[in-house]
């Protein structure tokens, strides 16, 4: 959505008008990394005390429209809070992420007026139809580049694999070659070999699988963020390493040792466990 000069018949706080006195509406965008998504932090700053009454009352939200045109992702985040954290989802946007915010109607508002209004409106009264713009502020463009590599494809950095002993019904992991090998009992690999090829149910066998090995692997770097080099020559570990550098987060030894090794986990793989939940009530359609 591209901001562009409107004419409205009433009043609107805008940079090129003067509907008010006194009165000013700004906002702006910050943005970091949360895993593969992006967390905005959306800010509104209004000056008019009857509309900041207005919003408080929630007559009047702020209106964040957030539009990517390569991907036709179009959202509105609507809020009585002048600072309002959202996840952009790394699948739902690329590219150029335009943002929009606005002071709206929440409702209808009959017989409006301002005592801030300049004094050509000074004394009119306007009806204002739930939807409409009652104050403009700033459009943000991000630039928002995919970030994932091999860890897209757990198959470059994780094996599965039955073990040897029918004895054995517990997962183990091995951490001592270029893969993270998972081992697991042989009837449960006969089951997930049947069923790993669905796409559907891979958030589900990450949940189980994948996701307390990488725990697992990333405790243990966490454990040795003093001796490092002897994870060097692993693939797994650089893998981890690269995934982690785009993300912001280094694995040295200050880094590491501030990790929640669950958290991150989590984070590397983009959350799979509510998705893998969301599967297993039926709902296979992924959350807005």
């Amino acid at each position: 959505m591209q901001l562009r000069s409107k004419y409205f018949t009433y009043p609107v706080i805008s940079e090129d008008t003067f509907f008010y006195e006194n009165s000013f509406f700004t906002s702006s965008v910050e943005q970091t990394l949360d895993g593969y998504n992006i967390k905005l932090k959306l800010k509104a700053t209004l000056i008019n005390p009857e509309l900041e009454d207005m919003v408080k009352t929630e007559d009047v939200l702020y209106a964040h429209h957030i539009e990517c045109t390569q991907t036709c992702f179009r959202k509105v985040v609507l809020t009585n809070e002048s600072e309002k954290e959202f996840i952009l989802r790394d699948g739902d946007v690329n590219g150029l992420v335009q943002i929009c915010s606005f002071l709206v109607a929440n409702k209808d508002i009959n017989k409006y007026s301002n005592k801030l209004f300049s004094s050509d409106f000074r004394g009119f009264r306007f009806d204002i139809e739930k939807g409409c713009i009652m104050a403009v502020g700033n459009q943000v463009n991000l630039r928002i580049n995919k970030i994932r590599d091999d860890l897209a494809n757990t198959a470059s950095i994780f094996s599965i694999v039955p073990s040897r002993d029918e004895t054995i019904t517990n997962i183990k992991v091995d951490i001592s070659g270029n893969k993270i090998v998972v081992v697991i009992p042989q009837e449960t690999f006969s089951i997930y070999s049947n069923m790993s090829s669905s796409l559907d149910i891979q958030p589900v066998m990450h949940s189980m699988l994948i996701i307390p090995s990488l725990v697992y692997a990333l405790t243990e770097v966490k454990d040795s963020r003093t001796h490092l080099y002897d994870y060097e020559d692993y693939r797994w570990y650089r893998s981890l390493r690269k995934a982690a550098e785009k993300m912001n987060v280094k694995f040295d030894e200050e880094c590491l040792a501030n990790m929640d090794p669950f958290d991150f986990a989590q984070k590397l793989l983009d959350s799979p466990i509510p998705k893998a939940v969301n599967y297993l009530r039926g709902d296979n359609d992924e959350e807005d």
